[in-house]
């Protein structure tokens, strides 16, 4: 059975008292998806940690962001619609293939355009399998006249992942996964419209990793607290969204930018504190729950040094 009635008919309302019932509906609709994300959120999470990593691929294409949907749409299990997504995703990939190295026409089946770029040696013959994995898996769901084909979840499951681990195996070998150039992969991610700044940090966490720039700490709740000797590099009281005072750990090597509340401030100024000041201070930051710390709080300033410190 397919119950549809999401919308409750208000033609015999005024104008006014029919936005106010559709504005409520929508409040609870909103309120049927969180639940919905809460009952399943453990099984989002494992499902979405399951496929594998690629990489940064810097090349544009319709056919990354068709990967990026099929793996939200795996995450949450739908997974027939994530196939038929990579399906797209895979013709779109071949298509581009085709027009770039000027080979031919891509307005051609599937089959033909992968054995083609496959014949102009523009693939390997591991990526021209999965290529042609990714397109079975598809008609087999998407074209199929069996009547049973949708019922065996696990199944459907399985096939999906390999289809979109297939997909990625093609894009890590055809587009050649950069190197990552980490004074302007921040910049990037932030400025991707598509990404939360929670998302950002998360991800951005990871590719420090493979540097060996670990920025987390060990699989604690507790805060932060550090009680070090810092000299002062910037003070920044004047702006009226923020106040806060750029310190360097002299003991740790570390800079931390510390948010400062209204009486921190006027507290700093009666001690007309200046920058290449040194101060022994205590400073406090909660851990996030991906193990870094988050915004740093001054908790109180035992010791100051008013000569200038180099460094």
């Amino acid at each position: 059975m397919y119950l549809d009635y999401i919308k409750a008919d208000y033609s015999n309302k005024s104008e006014k008292e029919r936005k106010e019932f559709v504005n409520r509906d929508k409040k609870h609709l909103g309120k049927i998806v969180q639940s919905r994300i809460t009952e399943d959120i453990e099984y989002i999470v494992e499902r979405w940690y399951e496929l594998e990593d690629i990489g940064v691929i810097g090349e544009d294409g319709v056919f990354l962001k068709l990967l990026n949907e099929a793996e939200e749409l795996y995450s949450f299990g739908y997974y027939v619609g994530a196939i038929s997504l990579i399906g797209v995703a895979a013709e779109e990939l071949c298509k581009s293939i085709v027009e770039k190295n000027n080979i031919g026409a891509s307005d051609i089946t599937q089959f033909n355009r992968i054995n083609l770029i496959y014949s102009k040696k523009e693939i390997d013959t591991k990526a021209k399998n999965a290529l042609h994995t990714i397109r079975k898996i598809r008609n087999n769901y998407i074209h199929s006249s069996k009547a049973n084909i949708y019922e065996n979840l696990n199944e459907i499951k399985k096939q999906c992942y390999i289809v979109i681990s297939s997909f990625k195996s093609v894009l890590k070998s055809i587009l050649q996964v950069e190197e990552i150039d980490y004074s302007q992969v921040a910049e990037k991610l932030i400025s991707n419209q598509n990404i939360s700044f929670i998302d950002f940090k998360y991800r951005y966490r990871n590719i420090l990793r493979q540097e060996d720039i670990d920025l987390q700490l060990e699989v604690t709740n507790k805060p932060r607290v550090i009680t070090s000797v810092f000299v002062i590099c910037e003070i920044d009281f004047e702006t009226e969204l923020f106040k806060e005072i750029t310190l360097l750990d002299l003991i740790n090597g570390l800079s931390v930018v510390v948010d400062l509340t209204i009486p921190q401030v006027q507290e700093l100024k009666r001690l007309k504190l200046e920058e290449k000041n040194g101060i022994i201070a205590t400073i406090i930051s909660k851990v996030s729950s991906i193990g870094q710390t988050e915004e740093w709080m001054l908790l109180e300033i035992q010791e100051v040094y008013r000569g200038e410190i180099g460094y």
